[in-house]
């Protein structure tokens, strides 16, 4: 997540700590979470980080770090290909599209800086907008934030597809009912403030305020407790690197009590069960291909 150009930008995280992995154990579904890692790259690398170019699934590093396979603590932690993330770069403005009855806005790419300003349009010339369904890797805290407090104060709906990491997750958070399409993930990781992807005049006031202020951090943490992210989640978004992403499907989600509901394409609601079957079935025909 990368500071507003128009707002103070975030301070420096703290040095990540490697999660620790647990005991693996079946729960009946015991070849889920081993496709899972195999194929991992196939749900998020569209918007890696929020800030890398779309990658193809060959392409990524196969060392694709499982921790806690099993358990509540069961991110994936994907990493750079060869362990050296690229060089930042800014995210570009998310594409708006209203469906023909005016009540779904889907939302596709970064948060970016006319994100807010976006979003306030469409709710304007729109005002039966009930659902937002995004697929965005993030991008900026202040136009995030602001998204955010109007998706609350509209008590909209947002539904992830494919896809939400970093601000996109704030959003998430934020909204009136949380949905999830059943092979969508979420990805966490702690803040980073790219000074250098700014324009010159405004990179050496993002380097002297990124030492001062927390506003950012605490409303964006604040926004993830709202949703029912424990202890466990907040502490993985801490200490997962800027430059690594924790992936967390569906059913990792409900063991660490966030509360959403799992919907398929259609907006159906789909069982824990159904989504654990959806899921296993989904992976063991990409192990077959």
């Amino acid at each position: 997540m990368n500071p507003s150009p128009d707002t103070p930008p975030l301070p420096p995280p703290s040095p990540p700590r490697r999660p620790v992995a647990a005991t693996r154990r079946n729960r009946g579904h015991g070849g889920l979470f081993k496709l899972l890692a195999a194929v991992a790259c196939l749900l998020v690398l569209a918007a890696y980080i929020g800030q890398r170019k779309p990658a193809r699934a060959d392409t990524v590093d196969t060392a694709v770090e499982e921790t806690a396979q099993a358990t509540p603590t069961a991110a994936m932690i994907l990493k750079p290909r060869g362990g050296t993330p690229p060089p930042p770069s800014a995210p570009r403005d998310a594409s708006f599209s209203v469906s023909s009855d005016g009540r779904e806005l889907r939302i596709d790419g970064d948060v970016g800086r006319r994100f807010a300003t976006d979003l306030n349009a469409a709710l304007a010339a729109h005002p039966s907008l009930q659902r937002i369904v995004i697929t965005s890797g993030g991008g900026y805290a202040g136009p995030g934030l602001e998204a955010a407090r109007q998706i609350s104060r509209r008590n909209l709906i947002v539904r992830v597809r494919s896809h939400c990491a970093s601000m996109c997750v704030g959003l998430w958070a934020a909204a009136a009912a949380r949905e999830l399409e059943p092979d969508a993930v979420i990805g966490l990781h702690q803040w980073r403030a790219p000074c250098a992807t700014l324009p010159p005049e405004d990179r050496r006031e993002c380097e002297y305020t990124v030492q001062f202020l927390t506003q950012h951090d605490a409303a964006y943490d604040a926004w993830l407790r709202s949703a029912g992210f424990n202890a466990r989640l907040l502490a993985l978004q801490e200490t997962t690197s800027a430059d690594d992403i924790a992936v967390l499907t569906a059913p990792q989600l409900w063991d660490n009590g966030v509360d959403f509901t799992a919907v398929d394409a259609e907006g159906r609601r789909m069982s824990r069960e159904q989504v654990r079957d959806f899921l296993a079935a989904k992976y063991r025909r990409a192990g077959r291909g």
